[in-house]
């Protein structure tokens, strides 16, 4: 959504230049030379935000068909990382997902952008969502008594895997947990 958004008002701001430079005569700029640095400068922009644009869309349509036909399919978050996208300085993250797939019978891993919260899908956490085609969909959060017992069994190792890690920081950086103890960094 975040690609759609940005490409579409990328594109709203180029487009009018880019118009701009097309329609005023080349006679009250500075001749050809210019005309065609113009056009090439702005077409560059042009094709960006129309790339930015297309591929959000299609991310949207992908979306839209995985919860129309989608299957019903329950996974853990692995972990968590920043997408390198990032709005007000808020930084998008996007979870690393190990999800059983009802199709193939086996554990599979998918990243799925979650937004902006950090906190809105814990490491270890179990979720609900739908496949389709090679893409997933989170639908919430659910408790670990909802999984099946022959589902939890597939999740387990990556649960036991996160389990066992030393040492972790919080969103905002100001604490770190090491063992399970968490501490107040120096700054």
């Amino acid at each position: 959504m975040f690609n759609f958004i940005f490409g579409l008002i990328w594109t709203a701001f180029v487009t009018p230049i880019f118009i701009m430079c097309l329609v005023i005569p080349g006679e009250q700029r500075n001749g050809a030379d210019m005309d065609l640095f113009l056009f090439t400068f702005f077409l560059v922009f042009e094709l960006i935000g129309l790339y930015l644009l297309i591929s959000g869309l299609k991310k949207i349509i992908k979306d839209k068909k995985t919860k129309k036909h989608g299957i019903q399919c329950y996974g853990i978050i692995s972990d968590i990382r920043v997408t390198g996208a990032s709005v007000n300085n808020m930084p998008e993250y996007k979870a690393m997902l190990h999800f059983f797939n009802p199709e193939t019978h086996q554990v599979e891993i998918i990243e799925e952008i979650i937004g902006f919260d950090y906190d809105k899908y814990p490491v270890n956490s179990y979720i609900l969502c739908k496949y389709f085609q090679g893409d997933i969909n989170i639908e919430g959060r659910i408790s670990e008594s909802i999984v099946p017992i022959e589902i939890k069994e597939y999740l387990a190792p990556v649960r036991q895997k996160n389990n066992n890690s030393s040492a972790g920081i919080t969103s905002n950086g100001e604490y770190v947990t090491v063992d399970g103890i968490q501490y107040k960094k120096n700054q």
